[in-house]
């Protein structure tokens, strides 16, 4: 069975590429546009792992990643925050989720999240 991929960005080509990249690499992929659709996504079904960037209108990423981590349901699943280098959230990311999620700058290569996507999805089924 493919694992499941919530893939939350603003950008729709970006949102639209990462997608089509985790598509061609086996994944179900589940977009949102926004914080909110994404943490709504994570409550009504399994997720294996959550990428979404860090500043999003309304609710960003750290601030749902927070709320996933609060809830017994979703404080398992994987996240990945994206953030570009030169946006100023950047540089307090570490501190500000406690390092429980993993970091991967922007601009990325399809290749790059695809071998992340992997590598955490896999090392959730072990625990």
């Amino acid at each position: 069975m493919a694992s499941t991929v919530i893939l939350a960005d603003d950008d729709p080509a970006l949102l639209s590429s990462a997608a089509e990249a985790l598509r061609g690499a086996g994944f179900k992929v589940l977009e949102a546009a926004s914080g909110p659709a994404a943490l709504q996504a994570a409550l009504g079904r399994k997720v294996d792992l959550i990428v979404m960037n860090v500043s999003m209108p309304e609710v960003g990423g750290v601030e749902v990643c927070h709320c996933l981590k609060a809830m017994p349901k979703t404080q398992k699943i994987p996240v990945v925050l994206t953030v570009y280098k030169k946006d100023p959230a950047a540089k307090t990311l570490g501190e500000r989720t406690h390092g429980s999620v993993r970091v991967l700058r922007k601009p990325f290569a399809s290749e790059e999240l695809v071998t992340l996507a992997r590598q955490l999805v896999k090392q959730k089924s072990l625990i």
